[in-house]
């Protein structure tokens, strides 16, 4: 019987995984979708199924038996769309009873914000009680700055985390700073399914406070940003004289209607409205999950 669950399972896996890379084909093919430069649909895939292979709900049950099979296409085409790796843990894959979603881990937020927003690099800190920390804000420009910021060995790695802040370099050579107090960082914990409560929370406020606000200032980024990137090496883009008027024809046709057209997943995930969760999401995926 468990030989024969692992081949259904198995089977399971390579039908899915064959139809999110086929409809992600053809979407490429009809210019539907353009996907980043340097990202492979393939390998994220199959990375994403190494670990989905593995991953087990909160009741001890595999993920890939419980969620629904539309539920697992949408959260993978979710994942190629968006150009993340899970194996590089920029996002997640969380099961919500029998659906999965894929949320954005603050790392995938990072590669947006680099990718669509400018960013050239961006660093966090944590601010403690005992620190001397001074900022002013620009009232021309609306961006901030860190005029002082001097800590202690002592107060280093401390619970008593008052704030926390990012620096961001970008592209264009100019600089800026997104800061949050500790009142504003707890906020946006208490919008995940854990309120700041888990482990990571109470033993590294520090380091989850980096995450919150690295989030915050990356999200910033990504929203105000256009697909110009995307547009930048046409060589990318699959030539009109590869794509047949047919399949040109039958993705327009069928893109925005209810059925995605995954082959043996019924009920799936209208296109238009997947596109629409392509955007980062504010409450789970800027927080992992549970918030940051």
């Amino acid at each position: 019987m468990q030989t024969e669950n692992n081949t259904q399972l198995a089977n399971v896996k390579k039908d899915i995984s064959a139809q999110v890379l086929a409809k992600v084909d053809a979407f490429q093919a009809a210019g539907e979708l353009r996907i980043p430069e340097n990202y492979s649909p393939e390998n994220a895939l199959k990375s994403a199924y190494l670990l989905l292979s593995e991953q087990k709900n909160s009741q001890g049950k595999m993920v890939l038996e419980v969620c629904t099979k539309e539920s697992i296409a949408n959260a993978l085409l979710k994942m190629v769309v968006w150009g993340l790796s899970p194996m590089k843990k920029q996002c997640d894959f969380i099961p919500y009873g029998d659906k999965l979603d894929c949320s954005i881990e603050y790392t995938g937020n990072i590669v947006l914000a680099k990718r669509f927003g400018g960013l050239k690099d961006i660093k966090a800190k944590a601010i403690f009680k005992e620190d001397q920390f001074e900022f002013e804000n620009n009232p021309e420009t609306g961006k901030s700055r860190v005029l002082v910021h001097k800590q202690t060995l002592a107060s280093l790695g401390s619970k008593d985390v008052v704030g926390a802040y990012a620096i961001l370099d970008m592209q264009d050579g100019s600089k800026d700073v997104e800061i949050m107090s500790m009142a504003q960082i707890r906020d946006s914990w208490n919008q995940g399914a854990m309120k700041g409560n888990s482990p990571a929370h109470k033993n590294f406020p520090d380091q989850m406070a980096m995450k919150t606000v690295i989030n915050r200032a990356c999200k910033l980024l990504v929203r105000g940003s256009d697909d110009a990137v995307l547009y930048e090496n046409e060589d990318r883009a699959v030539s009109s004289d590869r794509v047949s008027s047919d399949v040109k024809q039958d993705i327009r046709e069928n893109a925005n209607k209810e059925e995605i057209g995954f082959k043996d997943i019924s009920d799936a995930a209208e296109y238009e409205e997947i596109m629409e969760d392509f955007g980062v999401k504010e409450e789970v995926d800027s927080n992992s999950g549970p918030s940051f």
